[in-house]
């Protein structure tokens, strides 16, 4: 059973009631509501003065328990979106340095091969110069140190740390624990006493040859943190966000002011959402990595701490333009739950007991003494009392549901931005792998000398090293060496094509005279790639006389865009991503590049690519899109690059954007019927007047009028139960007042389709001339009115016959609408 807690008079779940008092937008709403239900309180008190005491308690009743679900409910959604906006921040931030240090761990296992570095330790050759170069192209390295086997520092890049030789612990570790590589965090003497993340390998003196060295990579730790820190900012954003280690220490954290690193951290409270440190309390979402190709880091989590007193805050809650969009989607969109759907049928259920309350209040009184009555005349300004009351309630309600159902697609909204904004993360990432990887493949000495001396062995020896290369980066599709007219000296492969290849962006690599510049092509059909879409990374190969050829490396597009796209879906409770989600990368003028689940083909034009054209790069947002009748919560981000590859603000043809989409519902469902307004009748006849009351009542798309003397009541009846041998247009039994009375659906008796939905029914009890009893199905009740008989108009000819239960129509009260109230006759309605 659920456990629940009373705060100020309203019963909250037992998770979220220590949190209501920080919770400005659910106190505004139980203020107005407490202020609201004491008058409605009162006027139960005079009401028993009358015969609408007991309704109008038990309608006060009704109020006040929509006001508890309602308000737990929206008490639960904000913290429920909170939580859910600090668990997807941490989970991007420990997944985006996850897939980053996995590019770490290949990186160390490679360079540790390379000649030049096994030439240095076996000769003594300077080797800075290559270090420099390798840092050059992998930015995200701030040392490369070469050692001995003895732990002496052989090389170094950052000559400015004086230490000699490395930490006799990580020698071992690096020499002697036969793992690959070894990652270590901490402070190193190596460092120079800083703090650092170091991946480590054995040299050897050939593939299968024995150790001869070390080689330790320093990542740029700190500096990659702060990046990740701010890409995952936002305006106003009151979160903090941290790395932990298994002991719950800080090890990186976004506001050291708050939480400084080196910080233990306390574990979260009995209710597993919230924690105290430095005298403060906040809201915790914990989460560990998702982990990459088998990798899990370090071993780390990424925490989001955000301060209870700043999570709640009403100006972030509802943010949403559009609150119509927002209830009509939240109506018809399984995403949602029943819970939150089942809210605003329950409010209007309640105004509806509310309009059907004073109905029969006015009802009542025109039965009693034509209305002159002292008693009659305080029952109607009680009833006008109880109908703007009434109204101001409703009104809080739907302020507090359009509140709760802003907050639940706003919460959708954000997911699918942030998922989008990791997608392209993601992306741009690789791609800077990618740069780096042809960038530096492009100096190694077998394929430069193939690429000068072109000849048989060369060639075959610059086949073997791409084919190794392949074989360990598995993201290509092949790599190939080309001379300076296209033609392919050596491909990983290992067919070579014979005659020169043609490409668009060939003689823009073959043109490069930079060491450092590469060249991407755009998302096009490439022979090299079977004639599919995708991406050619390419770099200059240096010779005597200058550019020698090009490495090209063909990017296996699909898995690798199919997998990133994956990554980046929202997930449901137990992980697993939304049946509902798709993902897409889209280039800038509108071809898709990749998408899951084969929504729309490769090459084919998204239907939103007009969105993308003016994005800025970096830009991110989350809107709702229509798509072939169906619409999609979407985040959309532009790629920006990382680091220094691509990260111009200059937008281009080739930017590529991320769309994340999660489907609602369909517009028709969407849209809605809409609803018809009610009849405003003509203004009040005057005492002493002759005049006529009259009843108004809404069934199917047409107000009607009932004289009122012949009504007796509007109820609410759970079934009509079926009977077989009635009139026609008669569509059961209803019991009332212990009397089964027939139930006329003048829609049937019309031909018409019935509009009777749910299950209850609104029945107008009325009564023959000859006191026969009988239902009335109706859709809803309208206004109780009087009129001076000299309003009620002859019927049109074309109504009269068509209609032969009109008696008469009342022209509306407003002149700028011309509809009119048609009178019916009741005896009429019973007969057969």
């Amino acid at each position: 059973m659920q456990k629940t807690s009373v705060v100020k008079g309203v019963r909250f779940d037992a998770a979220v009631a220590p949190l209501v008092s920080r919770m400005e937008l659910v106190n505004d709403h139980r203020e107005s509501l407490q202020r609201l239900a004491d008058i409605w309180d009162q006027l139960a008190l005079l009401g028993q003065m009358s015969d609408s005491g007991t309704d109008i308690a038990s309608t006060g009743a009704r109020f006040h328990e929509l006001t508890g679900v309602l308000l737990d409910s929206l008490a639960r959604r904000l913290l429920q979106d909170a939580l859910r906006t600090a668990r997807a921040k941490a989970q991007t931030g420990i997944d985006i340095l996850v897939r980053n240090l996995y590019e770490r761990t290949a990186d160390i296992g490679f360079l540790a091969t390379d000649s030049a570095l096994r030439d240095a330790i076996a000769g003594g050759a300077q080797v800075r110069q290559r270090l420099r170069a390798y840092a050059t192209k992998y930015s995200v390295y701030d040392d490369v140190i070469l050692l001995g086997t003895d732990g002496a520092v052989l090389a170094r890049l950052d000559e400015s740390v004086a230490a000699a030789a490395a930490d006799g612990e990580l020698m071992q570790a690096v020499l002697h624990s036969g793992a690959p590589f070894v990652e270590s965090f901490g402070r190193f003497e190596l460092l120079g006493g800083r703090r650092g993340l170091l991946y480590g390998a054995p040299v050897r003196e050939s593939d299968a040859g024995a150790v001869i060295g070390a080689l330790c990579l320093s990542f740029r730790f700190d500096d990659e943190m702060r990046a990740i820190f701010a890409a995952l900012a936002s305006r106003d954003d009151a979160s903090v966000v941290l790395l932990l280690d298994a002991g719950r220490t800080v090890i990186a954290s976004s506001d050291a002011q708050q939480v400084p690193v080196g910080a233990v951290l306390p574990r979260a409270n009995a209710l597993g959402h919230g924690l105290r440190f430095g005298g403060r309390d906040y809201l915790a979402a914990q989460t560990p990595a998702a982990g990459y190709q088998g990798y899990r880091g370090p071993g780390w989590d990424g925490c989001v701490l955000v301060p209870v007193d700043l999570a709640f805050r009403a100006d972030i809650a509802g943010s949403t333009s559009d609150a119509a969009l927002s209830s009509r989607v939240v109506a018809a969109s399984r995403l949602f739950g029943e819970e939150l759907q089942a809210i605003p049928a329950h409010a209007k259920s309640i105004q509806r007991g509310l309009e059907r309350l004073v109905w029969n209040g006015q009802v009542r009184i025109r039965h009693g003494q034509d209305g002159h009555a002292p008693n009659a005349h305080f029952a109607g300004a009680l009833l006008e009392r109880v109908t703007r009351t009434g109204q101001r309630i409703s009104a809080v309600f739907e302020h507090a549901i359009g509140d709760l159902q802003q907050s639940a697609v706003a919460s959708v909204l954000e997911e699918v931005r942030a998922c989008s904004a990791l997608g392209i993360d993601i992306m741009d990432r690789s791609f800077y792998e990618r740069a780096n990887d042809c960038r530096w493949w492009a100096l190694d000495s077998s394929l430069q000398r193939a690429a000068r001396e072109r000849d048989a062995r060369a060639c075959s020896e610059a086949t073997a090293v791409l084919g190794r290369i392949n074989g360990l980066y598995t993201v290509y599709s092949q790599l190939l060496l080309l001379d300076p007219q296209g033609r392919v000296l050596a491909a990983s492969n290992g067919t070579p094509a014979t005659a020169p290849l043609v490409a668009a962006w060939l003689p823009a690599a073959l043109a490069l005279r930079d060491e450092q510049a590469f060249v991407r092509s755009s998302f096009a059909a490439s022979p090299l790639y079977g004639d599919r879409h995708t991406y050619v990374f390419a770099a200059p190969v240096q010779g005597a006389g200058g550019n020698a050829g090009c490495v090209a490396i063909v990017f296996d597009s699909e898995p690798q865009m199919q997998a990133m796209l994956r990554d980046a879906l929202p997930v449901d409770a137990e992980g697993r991503p939304m049946p509902q989600a798709l993902g897409l990368f889209v280039a800038r003028g509108g071809a898709v590049v990749a998408s899951t689940g084969g929504a729309w083909k490769t090459g084919t034009t998204a239907p939103f690519a007009d969105r993308l054209a003016q994005l800025a790069r970096g830009a991110s947002s989350g809107t709702v899109l229509e798509i072939d009748g169906m619409l999609y919560a979407a985040g959309i981000t532009m790629s920006c690059g990382y680091r220094e590859y691509e990260s111009g603000g200059t937008c281009g043809p080739d930017d590529v954007a991320c769309v994340i989409l999660i489907a609602l519902c369909e517009r028709a469902a969407q849209d809605g019927a809409t609803a018809l307004e009610p009849f405003d009748p003509p203004a009040g006849s005057l005492p002493g007047t002759d005049r006529v009351a009259i009843a108004s009542a809404l069934v199917g798309d047409q107000w009607l009028g009932l004289p009122a003397s012949q009504v007796i009541e509007a109820v609410v009846v759970p079934q009509v139960a079926s009977v077989s041998g009635v009139a026609a247009g008669t569509t059961g039994i209803a019991i009332h007042d212990g009397q089964a009375l027939a139930v006329v659906d003048l829609q049937r008796r019309r031909g018409l389709p019935s509009t009777a939905s749910g299950a209850d029914r609104l029945l107008v009890v009325c009564k023959t001339d000859s006191g026969q009893r009988f239902a009335l199905r109706v859709d809803e009740v309208g206004t109780v009115f009087d009129a001076q008989r000299s309003a009620l108009q002859d019927l049109p000819a074309a109504l009269a016959a068509h209609d032969p239960l009109a008696t008469a129509v009342v022209r509306g009260g407003n002149p700028s609408d011309q509809r009119m109230l048609t009178i019916i006759s009741v005896d009429k309605l019973i007969s057969k």
